[in-house]
């Protein structure tokens, strides 16, 4: 009998484990929030890329290094606010994208960008998942507040 009992007991602790387990927050918040015109728009973020190249040739006519700052940004969900202030955007959007360690034990991260546009947009729809991918060209990067030159 007292197999028995220790058995159900074992069993229960496993699956109450289980349960908690699965029921656990994400470690990192990640958002974006943009500001169009007066409003301020937050989406929560699955993933995001921040991609930098400086061109090594040089137009002659040209005085200036060819910069491109890119933000590589997936969402679980699309939102339709965002999607809509980027697309009737004429100049671009400033934001920033935010990290937090909801532990604590990682650094904040926070990446400001200017002139945001929407290069390209991606949804996948199914029966089970949903995701939607923007890629966005900026005109300044800030990271931690380092101004990327």
């Amino acid at each position: 009998m007292n197999k028995k009992i220790l058995s159900l007991v074992l069993i229960l602790l496993c699956s109450l484990t289980q349960i908690s387990y699965g029921q656990e927050e994400k470690r990192t918040k990640i958002e974006i929030t943009v500001k169009d015109g007066n409003k301020t728009i937050v989406v929560p973020v699955r993933t995001a890329t921040v991609s930098f190249t400086k061109s090594t040739t040089k137009d002659p006519a040209d005085k200036t290094d060819s910069k491109t700052y890119f933000l590589s940004i997936d969402f679980e969900k699309q939102d339709i606010n965002l999607l809509r202030a980027f697309s009737t955007s004429k100049n671009g959007l400033d934001g920033q994208l935010t990290m937090v360690d909801s532990f604590g034990k990682n650094p904040s991260r926070k990446f400001e960008f200017k002139g945001a546009k929407l290069e390209a947009l991606s949804d996948q729809l199914n029966g089970d998942y949903t995701s939607s991918y923007f890629s966005l060209y900026c005109t300044l990067l800030i990271i931690d507040g380092v101004t990327i030159e």
